[in-house]
């Protein structure tokens, strides 16, 4: 078992050059082919509709199985999810979140498959694809006809179907409409209008004709039929390099933490080399850097407070789910820009340096090392500033990092700003690199 500790005095001197060498110059700163027309085609009424989810539930039926896990010999499951076969000899493609427990931890955990008809046996995990949240495994001694892929985009406003083993109350469809990809998604996503419940992960989402337009992923708990597929295309590209000898347990780590950097690289990759900026109060921020990161803002708007906040925070929601409290390749930040008119310099400084930020890095030690920091005042773009630079190591995966970035301003009586940035699951360059990218961003421009 490889146990990364914390930084050591490589990443520590690293983390220092960040700090030190911040710059005072100011910032760079149709349908597809062969489809029919959609106004061409009629409108099914109702009882069509629910006929056609008979019929596509009924063809599906023997090529989809449930996948359960089990902590060390116990018979009840720890967890469970679905599958459907995807090619010759028992191949089939679940979600990597149904079966990561067992790729990471595999002297814990096994799994099995139930078919609708009651056969059970063994899974074993074949390939992996963390970033899109695929796994290909084979279900030993069960081979059923695979299912078709559509590989193309999904088209908006056509009937798709989800099938899948929800809740453990047995084999499921649920009816709803394709809305085509997600906009403004950093990973591809279908959205999916219609029931997508917990044990349905890995299953297929189908087009009214039964062919696999995505894999079953996740849904939003707090909201009413709004549910995502992975696009087919990604399972495809899995499928295709299931030639190779099938994943090696002693070397799945190295695999998903290859896997995470490479996530964390192209995301940190499509911000671009300078961020862009706005004005706060005199202060140029880093804003929206990219269509898929979502920014919100937000203010008291009371008049007769002493000190006016302003919040403005962004998140790229683009973190994969290596398993609980373990979410690599997200990236969020935060300002909190600070106005007074009443308030002495002091008093108003006192404030501001009490002021928390968004510091809610969750995990267990178990799975990371303590923080390693370096705090200094650095010179920004016509202004100083007071800056701490964090990062711990995942215990379990060797070369990732999680960064935490905390600013706060030092340069003005009556304003001010404090800002976070966190950046996980990251090779440690990469994190201090774009670390300093952050901060080369902060400019005083009254």
């Amino acid at each position: 078992m490889n146990r990364a500790g914390p930084p050591g005095r490589a990443v520590a001197r690293g983390i220092a050059l960040v700090l030190l060498g911040v710059t005072c110059g100011a910032a760079q700163s149709r349908l597809p082919a062969g489809e029919a027309d959609a106004r061409s085609q009629p409108v099914p009424s109702a009882a069509t509709a629910s006929t056609a989810a008979r019929v596509i539930l009924d063809r599906v039926r023997p090529s989809v199985i449930q996948i359960k896990g089990f902590f060390g010999t116990n018979t009840a499951e720890a967890f469970h999810g679905s599958g459907f076969a995807i090619g010759h000899r028992g191949v089939f493609v679940t979600n990597w979140h149904v079966v990561s427990e067992v790729v990471l931890y595999p002297e814990k955990y096994r799994l099995e498959y139930r078919t609708a008809a009651g056969a059970t046996g063994r899974v074993t995990v074949r390939a992996i694809d963390v970033r899109h949240d695929l796994a290909l495994v084979d279900a030993e001694g069960f081979a059923p006809p695979p299912l078709r892929l559509r590989p193309n985009a999904a088209i908006g406003g056509e009937r798709a179907y989800s099938v899948g083993f929800p809740l453990d109350v047995g084999l499921t469809i649920t009816e709803g409409i394709s809305n085509g990809r997600v906009e403004d998604s950093f990973e591809p996503r279908v959205h999916y209008s219609g029931a997508l419940n917990a044990g349905m992960s890995g299953g297929p989402g189908l087009d009214g004709a039964g062919n696999v337009i995505g894999v079953n992923v996740a849904g939003y708990r707090a909201s009413q039929l709004v549910a995502f597929l992975v696009p087919a295309e990604h399972a495809v590209g899995l499928l295709a390099g299931a030639s190779k000898p099938p994943l090696d347990v002693r070397q799945a780590r190295d695999e998903v933490a290859r896997q995470v950097r490479a996530h964390s690289d192209a995301m940190l990759a499509a911000l671009g080399p300078k961020l862009p900026t706005q004005n706060h109060h005199g202060y140029e921020l880093p804003s929206k850097p990219a269509a898929f990161v979502e920014c919100r803002a937000a203010g008291d708007p009371a008049p007769d407070q002493p000190v006016s906040v302003e919040r403005i925070g962004c998140d790229a929601k683009s973190s994969l789910y290596l398993g609980r409290n373990l979410q690599p390749g997200g990236l969020s930040f935060q300002h909190q820009v600070f106005t007074t008119r009443t308030l002495d310099p002091w008093r108003f400084a006192r404030g501001m340096q009490a002021a928390k930020g968004s510091d809610d890095l969750f995990g267990s030690r178990r799975q990371l090392a303590p923080f390693a920091c370096k705090q200094r005042n650095v010179e920004l773009g016509g202004f100083t500033a007071n800056a701490t630079v964090c990062l711990r190591a995942y215990r379990k995966l060797d070369g990732i990092y999680d960064l935490h970035v905390r600013v706060v301003s030092k340069n003005g009586p009556r304003q001010g700003f404090l800002s976070s940035l966190i950046v996980t699951g990251v090779a440690p360059e990469r994190a201090l690199a774009f670390a300093k990218t952050y901060l080369d961003a902060m400019q005083w421009k009254p």
